[in-house]
């Protein structure tokens, strides 16, 4: 039995092949929605010049190259470098606790570790109710540029402070309070994607949610393979802080000057504006718009409880975890597919059949057992419609809401997101008969939120 297993370089080896084959097709899928919407072409610019003066055409296709090559620099900075890799940010410490436990210089047990992990998730809590005054002071390229400057400090210091005498389990949890409160850094690159990209959103968020599942699943293996006697710091910094460092530096040309001006925005004594911008002054929160936010802050609690509830119920759903775990990968992956032509259909109609399907196959395991294929299949059926939903509720931040009502239906989203999140990992140890339908009720309440919402901001259609 032992020899027909591979070894573990030649099993990385693949799954990196793997790995790189779904990134590709990934891109080259992004690319051609992107040529269907906009067929203009360098060929159509070079037409424009034959029959125009020729140094303006010249002109026009040095700008046409330019503006598509910042945009491939902000999809890959921001998109996947910020985006995709928040795989390590939310995952990693499971793994890394493992040799920190074991390190002679960390006076850690495990159960200390285990709560530094509870950390975290209330970090994450915390850092959606700042959000609010942070959007207030901020711009959204701030904001993000903000966030990952203080993670990209925070891979050094999850290297360093712990080792300090007497303090270290404060350094510890004061490190991963804040790991946590930069994890909202997920919802602000969504928001900033959209604006820059206007009508690609599911794309974008289908991009980058598909190479959030091949980060995840490469980085399992090298740390379980390659890297599974090395030092932890070095594994540490190399999927905390390079990916991060890599991003500012790719997607924010304007990266120093950003830098200055923060101190200027969060100093107390300037008054955060408090007034919208011109043209807005119709919209407020006390009538349609808040109506949306209520319905959507709605989804956004029963799509993180629905679906981090079924990760946690890996043990639940199958007596081998692992084949769980990797069914529910795979569906996350094959959604994203779904997801990116979630615009053609009608964002509402997309969630809406997302949540009331998910939930119908989640009620139904009301009647299955554990082990069972009946089950599993139920299962996998739901994350999918769970991860385009996970999708389709990002996009509709941006196209429900204005672009100066987001500074408050974000942060609102995000906190209402991290209550049921803080649900699912007691959900998830219920046996698959209970917790399974909890999930599936959740899921459609948030279907009956989605036909209230509308497809686009009303304020933009007139």
């Amino acid at each position: 039995r032992v020899g027909i297993i591979p070894r573990p370089d030649h099993l990385t080896m693949a799954s990196m092949s793997v790995a790189c084959g779904l990134m590709a097709g990934a891109l080259a899928l992004c690319r051609r929605r992107r040529c269907q919407r906009a067929p203009v072409d360098v060929a159509d610019v070079s037409i424009s010049n034959l029959e125009g003066d020729e140094e303006n055409g010249k002109t026009k296709l040095i700008e046409t190259k330019q503006t598509r090559w910042m945009a491939c620099r902000i999809i890959l900075g921001v998109g996947i470098f910020f985006g995709s890799f928040q795989a390590p940010w939310q995952a990693l410490p499971v793994l890394l606790d493992r040799k920190i436990a074991a390190d002679d210089g960390l006076p850690f047990t495990e159960n200390q570790l285990v709560l530094s992990q509870t950390v975290i998730f209330v970090g994450w809590l915390v850092g959606s109710v700042l959000l609010h005054p942070l959007m207030q002071r901020l711009t959204i390229k701030q904001l993000l540029v903000f966030l990952a400057s203080i993670m990209m400090l925070l891979s050094f210091a999850t290297i360093t402070l712990p080792y300090i005498p007497k303090v270290s389990l404060s350094m510890l949890f004061g490190v991963r309070l804040l790991h946590g409160i930069c994890l909202n850094i997920q919802g602000v690159q969504y928001i900033y994607m959209q604006n820059c990209f206007p009508g690609y959103g599911s794309q974008l968020c289908s991009l980058v949610n598909a190479l959030y599942s091949v980060v995840a699943v490469v980085m399992a293996l090298i740390c379980g393979t390659w890297a599974l006697h090395s030092n932890w710091r070095l594994e540490a910094f190399l999927w905390f802080g390079l990916p991060i460092l890599t991003g500012l530096l790719l997607a924010f040309p304007d990266l120093r000057s950003v830098l200055l001006s923060l101190p200027r925005a969060l100093s107390p004594a300037i008054p955060a504006p408090t007034v919208p911008q011109s043209g807005h002054e119709g919209w407020d929160l006390t009538g349609t718009p808040r109506k949306d936010l209520r319905n959507l802050a709605v989804c956004f609690s029963a799509t993180v409880f629905a679906y981090y509830g079924l990760s946690y119920s890996a043990d639940s759903l199958c007596s081998n975890a692992y084949m769980s775990l990797m069914l529910v990968s795979v569906s996350d992956i094959v959604a994203c597919l779904f997801a990116s032509r979630a615009s053609e259909i009608g964002r509402n109609r997309a969630q809406f059949g997302g949540f009331f399907l998910g939930g119908l196959c989640l009620m139904a395991c009301a009647f299955g057992t554990t082990d069972s294929a009946f089950v599993m299949t139920m299962v996998f059926v739901a994350r999918m419609c769970l991860s385009v939903v996970f999708v389709t509720i990002y996009v509709a931040l941006a196209e429900v809401f204005p672009e100066w009502c987001q500074k408050i239906a974000l942060p609102t989203c995000e906190i209402f997101g991290r209550v049921g999140g803080c649900l699912s990992p007691w959900c998830g140890t219920l046996p698959v008969h209970l917790s399974c339908p909890l999930f599936g009720l959740a899921c459609l309440v948030a279907a009956r939120a989605t036909m209230k919402l509308p497809d686009k901001c009303a304020k933009l259609e007139q």
